[in-house]
């Protein structure tokens, strides 16, 4: 289907000037009735993806769960986008069972398609799944596979992601240096593509970095030239991380001050956010903060408010970082001098912490079970085949044998014929003989 040339320049600028082409597609969503489904799914897809780019999680959701409504029956490469977009606003949401299932499909389908670089997207999805279970070694050995495809392929764009995702798996590793050599890598790609939102988020990831490796002066250069350019850009979601990023570092500085004056402006920001998880943690930031301070009353309000965002969540992540928030609050109350209180809640988090131990072993028996069940089942199915083709072999034999037999019995009936023909033939002449020396002489 030949696309027209609006849905075309929004599809070759989206990563580029994603306010703009949001702002042309949606010129065009009166028109949506009238369109054939393919199109309507493309129209859908590119809204998906500039959703992404925009951190508009939840209408990302949105338009790429309709997206695959329309393409339920379809194998094309909008339908593994429309997949691999449902699959990343449900990563943002920590909804990482569903989120992998979505990977998992978009994966088959990319690979039916022989589509190499969907095939590079798709390790790199599956491969952020594998670090969120805690199988970063796993992660690692399936991003490699798809850096050196990427490279293989000579894309710039699938090198710029998968390096992106290899930082932050060297970063949870705790490998430093090389989780900072891709960043940069995968920043410099970026720059070149003219990607700048998709700058920004490496640029906030690789400034982290260098908080975590104790160099909080280069991390708030790279926060600030955030700022910058998320000014520049009028990109609120941007704006909200570079403040953040600009108030944990000023902490790590002792720059008290400043942390609470960014963290408040980051706060002006908050709306524009559509994860939960990230409101929670701008709360307990913004209470490690206040500790600092020695403002231990409104920092216990605003664990208090992280800890709602969180509240009644199954998922493992949120429920492990919920213990940070127990664990602030036995500091906090100690330091108003309330023991009693502090003893307590501590208390409180050994018991939550040695429960999610349990939980993840038995998780981890779980799977086990599960991995031994499959290679239970993956010898039955081969026994199986195994014995399929045995029967097979059997059948075959079998009416070889009923061939030869008909041929013998051909051959046989055949043979028979013939020597039924030479006795005939025989008798007729020896009758013939006998009558001739019976027969008398016909007289002259």
């Amino acid at each position: 289907m030949k696309l027209p040339d609006w849905l075309l320049q929004v599809q070759q600028h989206k990563y580029k000037k994603p306010e703009a082409m949001l702002q042309l597609a949606r010129q065009h969503e009166a028109e949506f009735g009238s369109w054939p489904t393919q199109l309507q799914a493309a129209w859908l897809n590119e809204l998906s993806l500039i959703y992404e780019v925009l951190g508009r999680y939840r209408d990302q959701l949105s338009v790429a769960e309709r997206g695959l409504a329309l393409t339920h029956n379809e194998q094309s490469k909008v339908r593994v986008e429309l997949l691999f977009g449902m699959g990343f606003a449900l990563e943002t949401q920590r909804e990482y069972d569903a989120a992998n299932d979505y990977y998992q499909k978009g994966m088959a389908l990319a690979e039916q398609l022989k589509d190499e670089k969907l095939i590079i997207q798709g390790m790199t999805n599956l491969a952020a799944m594998l670090s969120e279970d805690s199988e970063d070694p796993k992660a690692l050995d399936m991003l490699k596979q798809a850096y050196d495809r990427a490279v293989k392929l000579n894309d710039k764009e699938m090198l710029a992601l998968v390096q992106a995702e290899l930082g932050l798996n060297y970063l949870t590793l705790g490998i430093d240096d090389e989780a900072r050599q891709f960043l940069e890598a995968s920043f410099r790609l970026f720059d070149e593509l003219g990607w700048v939102k998709s700058k920004l988020t490496v640029w906030y990831n690789l400034a982290s970095t260098y908080r975590y490796l104790k160099k909080p002066d280069k991390a708030l250069e790279i926060f600030d030239q955030m700022l910058k350019v998320s000014l520049e850009q009028e990109d609120p979601v941007s704006l909200y991380y570079a403040y953040i990023g600009l108030a944990g570092a000023s902490r790590d500085v002792k720059k008290l001050d400043a942390a609470i004056t960014y963290i408040e402006k980051a706060e002006s920001y908050l709306p524009n956010l559509q994860s939960t998880f990230q409101i929670s943690e701008h709360h307990f930031i913004k209470a490690q903060i206040y500790r600092s301070l020695g403002q231990s009353n409104l920092a216990l309000q605003e664990v208090a408010l992280a800890s709602q965002q969180l509240e009644g969540s199954k998922n493992t992540s949120d429920r492990f970082y919920l213990l940070h928030f127990d664990q602030l609050r036995a500091k906090l109350y100690a330091d108003t001098g309330d023991f009693e209180k502090a003893y307590y809640t501590l208390d409180k988090y050994f018991k939550a912490y040695i429960d999610l131990q349990d939980d993840e072993r038995d998780l981890d028996v779980q799977k086990l079970r599960l991995s031994f069940d499959a290679e239970r089942q993956q010898a039955r199915n081969a026994l199986l085949e195994k014995d399929n083709e045995l029967q097979a072999l059997r059948l075959q034999e079998i009416e070889r044998n009923r061939q030869m037999q008909w041929l013998w019995i051909g051959i046989f009936a055949s043979t028979s014929m013939v020597l039924l023909m030479l006795l005939w033939w025989q008798w007729r002449r020896r009758r013939a003989l006998q009558q001739a020396m019976l027969t008398p002489p016909t007289p002259n």
